[in-house]
């Protein structure tokens, strides 16, 4: 009879995280604004939701034209070579296929 060696290991517990985004904020927001207009009349709770709807909308349009990371060059390369083929797909099929030979071999030779 053969021996056989067994191990036991124990299961890692997954690690639970908070959510994190747009959605959990604006809730958040929505309650405690809530909480805080049950305590007002409807006039001034419609006053502060309209103040709260103009600078959130602010804000968001603000994000819009002040992104936070900037395209990469090779990135738009890569663009720049998809639409190309795309084009050259409708117009001339085999340049096209030239074109595509030519990306690859750039590619993976490291030049692009």
């Amino acid at each position: 009879m053969a021996f056989s060696a067994t191990t036991i290991q124990q299961e890692a517990k997954p690690t639970t995280t908070a959510p994190s985004g747009d959605l959990p904020d604006a809730l958040l927001s929505m309650l405690i604004l809530s909480m805080y207009g049950a305590q007002m009349s409807k006039k001034a709770l419609r006053k502060l939701k309209r103040q709260f709807f103009w600078t959130s909308l602010k804000l968001k349009v603000k994000s819009v034209f002040n992104p936070r990371a900037s395209v990469s060059d090779r990135t738009l390369i890569y663009i720049l070579l998809g639409v190309a083929l795309i084009a050259l797909i409708v117009l001339a099929p085999i340049a096209a296929l030239v074109l595509a030979v030519l990306a690859l071999v750039l590619i993976l030779a490291g030049v692009i």
